[in-house]
């Protein structure tokens, strides 16, 4: 795709390749592009340091412009298909494009905080308009990302989920009583218990006070905070005081699925993770502060 062509976007298609509309598109080429000269020049600044006699120079035309690594970057987040396809959209070899990708998440990581409060701080062009004060409740969710089954016996055991049949890495997932997501804790690995997963990663602050909201899974004597819908005793039956909560509950939680819903659609955490267990972390916070990014009014 042509750098030119990207204004031209219809709304739906700009969503469908790159997760974000034209316009909060093109708002973001225009902060990540500097960014990304910024950091070039850096290195290539650090390399003359360690070898003094060398003298920098701009070598040989570089074979994919920052503009469409951001775009290259962006499509393989969304549609999680092979480096060696997305750098053939661009007229690069699979190696180039894999190596633009690792220089780009990174920025996009650091200039899109995935903290709402953060988001909203450094996103706003003035006042934000979402505070921690608007939060009414959290509610305590996951979701799970397929990953390669180890070849090693113990590490297979260590990692299988058997409600899923398969190794996955968990990601706890907080939005409030709207559905904006306020935070997040990528890449939990193996099969822990959502209440496990709240232990090791609770709302941190100033959302640590707001009364959270988890499902049957994260009941825990050890955390009384935290608000979970009754249980069916066994042989018995729930009160109908105890049916009307649940069904409270279920409906402040249903938020739950759209905010999951938009972390999702990007494909590279919704199939199966191919990379480096440990960049996961690092790419969930991406994609979640695009999604921070897209839906704030600027």
């Amino acid at each position: 795709m042509h750098f030119t062509n990207v204004h031209s976007l219809s709304v739906p298609r700009g969503k469908a390749l790159f997760g974000l509309p034209p316009t909060r598109l093109a708002e973001l080429l225009l902060v990540v592009l500097p960014e990304l000269e910024r950091r070039r020049t850096a290195r290539l600044e650090s390399r003359t340091a360690r070898k003094p006699k060398r003298v920098a120079t701009a070598g040989r035309p570089r074979p994919v412009t920052p503009g469409h690594q951001v775009l290259k970057t962006l499509s393989y987040l969304r549609h999680n298909g092979q480096h060696e396809v997305g750098g053939a959209l661009v007229g690069v070899r699979a190696d180039t494009a894999e190596n633009a990708f690792h220089e780009v998440v990174p920025v996009l990581r650091d200039l899109f905080p995935a903290e709402k409060w953060d988001a909203e701080q450094q996103g706003r062009r003035g006042a934000p308009t979402w505070t921690p004060a608007a939060v009414d409740l959290v509610s305590i969710a996951s979701f799970e990302s397929p990953v390669r089954r180890p070849s090693q016996p113990e590490r297979q055991t260590r990692v299988y989920s058997g409600k899923q049949k398969r190794p996955p890495l968990k990601t706890p997932l907080a939005p409030d009583q709207d559905g904006e997501i306020v935070t997040l804790a990528a890449g939990q690995r193996g099969p822990p218990a959502a209440r496990k997963l709240y232990a090791a990663a609770p709302p941190p602050e100033p959302m640590a006070a707001k009364p959270p909201r988890g499902d049957k899974g994260s009941h825990s004597q050890a955390h009384p905070e935290l608000t979970t819908p009754h249980k069916q005793p066994r042989g018995g039956e729930l009160t109908a005081e105890q049916k009307v909560e649940n069904q409270e509950m279920a409906r402040q939680r249903i938020v739950v699925e759209p905010a999951s819903r938009r972390v999702k659609s990007f494909r590279l955490l919704r199939d199966d993770y191919r990379l480096a267990l440990g960049l996961f972390p690092l790419i969930a916070a991406a994609v979640v502060g695009l999604i921070q990014f897209s839906q704030s009014a600027g």
